[in-house]
Order: structure tokens, then sequence, then C-alpha cells
């Protein structure tokens, strides 16, 4: 059943729909305050839409039309393949996991579906994964609260990471010349 939203014929039509992506956030909620209600007296008639500004927070903020910019077509691309990745490295890591208790993974192409044992992601992998999850923990409103001191920090972790990181560039870039 597809759901179906009218607007009143006296109504001026929206510009931006739900879920479009803007500068500020993913439009969540509209509003419209009506030419003859006391809150389009007071701040002008018109269409508000409600942003949210994090998908892992609870803020959100309330604009008119004419402060909204949509992402451009790159932009919107480059949000989408950030977030598509970061869902495949998840995906990956649960996978390991899995792998890690002994449990198979049952991987669903087209209408087919196979019983697979996941091979280990490569280390490079991992370490983009976590040093991912790293920047997760650090703006996480719960760790924030804790007020967390610890002689070795977060980012004493990333920068273990990232030396790690570099530590594989060479291996990965050897090559061998048969002369």
């Amino acid at each position: 059943m597809e759901l179906t939203v009218s607007i009143p014929p006296v109504w001026q039509y929206p510009r931006f729909g739900f879920g479009q992506r803007t500068e500020r956030g993913q439009i969540i909620g509209m509003k419209y305050y009506a030419e003859d209600t006391y809150l389009a007296g007071e701040y002008g008639e018109g269409w508000r839409y409600i942003m949210l500004l994090d998908k892992n927070t609870e803020g959100d903020e309330t604009r008119i039309e004419d402060d909204i910019k949509l992402l451009s077509p790159q932009e919107l691309k480059t949000v989408l393949e950030t977030e598509i990745n970061t869902y495949l490295r998840q995906v990956e890591s649960l996978k390991h996991e899995l792998k890690a208790v002994g449990v198979s993974v049952v991987l669903t192409e087209s209408t087919d579906e196979k019983l697979t044992q996941p091979p280990y992601p490569s280390l490079h992998d991992l370490v983009d994964a976590g040093k991912f999850i790293l920047k997760e923990i650090a703006k996480h409103p719960e760790y924030l609260a804790l007020n967390y001191q610890p002689d070795l920090t977060i980012g004493d972790a990333d920068t273990a990471l990232s030396y790690l990181e570099l530590e594989l560039e060479p291996n990965q870039n050897f090559v061998v010349s048969g002369d």
C-alpha cells in the first residue's frame, strides 16, 4: 500500500520532500504556516522543514525554504558512497565475528542461497575499520559524557593503527622482478 499526502489547494506546494539531503542534514519533517494563522502572522507564511542534523543524536532544527540548499549531485554521491562503504565495512566486521564464533554466513545472491565461510578481511581493511570505529567512539555522546581520561587515549590507539598502516604500505607495493 502506497501512502499519499494531500496538500490543500490553497497552500503553496513544498519545494523539498521528506528524506532529501541538504547541506544542514536530512529533511525528516515539514510543517506549513497558512496565510490566515497566528504563526504565519508572526513568522511568515510558508513551509518549514525539520532537519535531522546527525542520525546519531537527537538534534534537529527547523529551516524555512529559502535557507535550505540541497547537496549537489557530486556531494550527494560522496555522502552516499561513504555511507555504503561504512555499512560494507560493518558487514565484513560482523561476518568476521560470526566466523570467530564458528557460525556460517548465509549469503543471498539473486535467488540462490549459499553457505559460505567468509574469508578474513585484509589487514589493511581491518586497520581502516579500527580507525573508523575509534573515530565513532571518540564522538559518541556516551563516551563524551564519561570524562574518561586513561593513560592511553583513543588518539594513541589511532596513532598505533596509523603506524601499522604505514608498516603495511611497503608490503602491498612489493614487486618481485624476474631477471
